[in-house]
């Protein structure tokens, strides 16, 4: 009997040393599936590598679901080969950690569609997202891009802006779409809502742009046709200008060169107003600028800035001529005038029919007298003479000049005239002297 009972506690102790690997490897199993449960209530980490764990807790779960059913199956046999049915305790256990591992793998295939579904739909948002990212900026570009046609740029402008408001629909139906998927899915939906909102700021800078454009190119046309106007008024300035400047100039007279000074004087003052609207057309060219091609027009208006500058210099520096010559014409006219003014009182004189009425000594008084007087023509010759010879204008032209050989003639005349004096009163000297030396 005593071999017995000490035969019986050893398969006891045994029985109890089983028994308790059977439940420590239960518990085990039950406590990786309370684990899992907790990590599937709240998983915390990035969805790719969330969902690469899920799948590795599926291939646990159905590792220990397979092993709890050999388990079930071991200890099934155990007790059958010992003529007896396993223990309800044991099966009990076995039986509720079976069922907890069906669930929990269940939940984790569940969860596992569900990161997938999400991640489908993360990666949908996102490509509609990148398609926005991708329209806007070439709206903005094209918003930006400058224009020599008004006409195409507005037709151009109404499509752009109708683009947009395709792209706002687009927005607000994502943004709607990602808020109710945030919802669920707060890690993949901040990222999705972030970007959303970059989008956001850059449609409404959009929405700027277009609206700086649109009222831009409302106004380009009338700028441009200002521009136009001032173009034309400064192109026929400097065709006056260049005629002007390189063209002869009459030295004739006093008064001609007078009215070429004025003539020359108002395109000097003219040029004030091409200065002004200079900078009007620079001011236009820089309000067109961001949607006009103003590069051309903006050399242009240098170029004409330079030639203006160029011509009222020439045109100064033919105000000082004209200026300088009318001065030396006028003086030369009245010295001119001077002399032939004398010159013509002293042929009156000669010729007079009231000297042949007088005696032969009274008339050769008079003519010495008119000698005399006719000295006085001297200075007015050397006055015509050294005016002629400070006249500002160039050598070639003085000799061609009409005042100078009327000049030339006057101080011809003056000498024939004093040369004719000389002779009649030799003549009545020689005839009064004759009576005197037959008495």
């Amino acid at each position: 009997i005593q071999e017995k009972v000490k035969k019986n506690g050893k398969v006891v102790r045994q029985e109890l040393k089983e028994r308790e690997v059977v439940e420590t490897q239960i518990n085990s199993v039950k406590s990786w599936v309370q684990e899992t449960k907790e990590y599937l209530g709240n998983p915390t980490i990035e969805i790719d590598a969330q969902l690469e764990e899920l799948k590795i807790l599926l291939t646990e779960a159905t590792n220990h679901r397979q092993n709890i059913e050999k388990m079930a199956e071991e200890q099934k046999n155990k007790y059958l080969g010992l003529y007896t049915i396993l223990p309800s305790e044991l099966s009990l256990q076995l039986a509720e950690v079976a069922l907890d591992l069906g669930t929990i793998h269940d939940q984790i295939q569940d969860k596992i569609k569900e990161v997938e579904q999400s991640k489908a739909m993360s990666q949908e948002f996102s490509q509609q997202i990148q398609k926005i990212a991708k329209d806007l900026p070439t709206i903005l570009t094209k918003l930006r891009a400058k224009t020599d046609n008004l006409v195409q740029a507005k037709t151009d402008q109404k499509v752009l802006g109708k683009e947009l408001d395709v792209c706002n629909l687009k927005l607000i139906d994502l943004d709607e779409a990602v808020q109710k998927f945030s919802e669920q899915n707060g890690q993949l939906g901040k990222p999705l809502a972030k970007q959303i909102g970059k989008l956001t700021e850059l449609h409404q800078q959009a929405i700027r742009q277009a609206d700086n454009r649109l009222s831009k190119l409302s106004q380009a046309a009338s700028h441009l046709e200002e521009y136009s106007e001032m173009l034309e008024s400064i192109l026929k300035w400097i065709e006056k200008a260049k005629v002007s400047v390189h063209g002869k100039i009459a030295w004739n007279s006093a008064s001609q060169l007078r009215e070429q000074y004025i003539s020359h004087q108002t395109m000097l003052e003219e040029s004030e107003e091409i200065y002004n609207n200079l900078e009007v057309m620079t001011e236009k060219l820089q309000y067109l600028d961001s949607v006009y091609h103003t590069e051309k027009m903006s050399q242009q208006v240098a170029d004409l800035g330079r030639e203006t500058e160029e011509l009222r210099q020439m045109i100064r520096i033919h105000l000082q001529n004209l200026h300088d010559a009318a001065k030396d014409m006028k003086k030369f006219e009245t010295e001119l005038r001077n002399l032939q003014v004398a010159l013509e009182q002293a042929q009156t004189t000669l010729t007079s029919p009231e000297v042949g009425r007088l005696s032969l000594k009274e008339q050769l008084s008079h003519r010495q007298h008119l000698l005399s007087e006719m000295e006085s023509l001297k200075p007015k010759v050397h006055a015509v003479q050294m005016s002629q010879s400070a006249l500002r204008i160039p050598e070639d032209v003085v000799t061609s000049l009409p005042l100078c050989h009327a000049a030339l003639r006057l101080q011809e005349g003056a000498s024939r005239l004093q040369h004719t004096a000389i002779q009649q009163c030799n003549i009545m000297q020689a005839r009064a002297a004759g009576p005197a030396v037959h008495q």
